[in-house]
């Protein structure tokens, strides 16, 4: 169940378990951490918007994955927005070379305060270098 967390233990708490649903690379479980109208930007990509498009975004990249694994490096939360840099670590199945790709990001996400979505994010910004990704997927093709 989603909270707001309120210390820095919860907020640890709070971002393993957005980061398991990430992790699990099961779209079905985006509605866990996102609000049905959340608002999502990756680098300077289009915005995403609601939870159909975002499991739409994830579905055909996730699905070419054999693992994903976010380490959390540190995190502050200001208000109701938590921002967190982290590392990313990515296998693409069927990859000739087999790597293991590890790139470092940064987020940025607004939970809800109130109401029957509060705890899940409303609007996210995510910044990383995804070029290492898209060549292991490219290879992989």
């Amino acid at each position: 169940m989603a909270f707001v967390p309120t210390t820095q233990s919860e907020v640890q708490t709070w971002l393993e378990r957005f980061h398991a649903a990430n992790d699990s690379l099961d779209t079905s479980r985006l509605g866990d951490i996102y609000a049905k109208d959340a608002i999502v930007q990756f680098g300077n990509m289009p915005l995403i918007h609601g939870l159909d498009e975002l499991r739409n975004f994830f579905s055909g990249t996730w699905a070419k994955l054999e693992m994903m694994l976010h380490e959390i490096d540190s995190f502050d939360m200001v208000d109701n927005r938590i921002y967190q840099p982290c590392h990313i670590t990515w296998q693409v199945k069927n990859d000739p070379e087999n790597e293991k790709i590890k790139v470092p990001a940064f987020g940025l996400v607004h939970l809800v305060t109130s109401g029957p979505e509060k705890g899940l994010i409303s609007r996210a910004a995510y910044y990383m270098d995804g070029a290492p990704l898209v060549a292991a997927l490219q290879r992989s093709s």
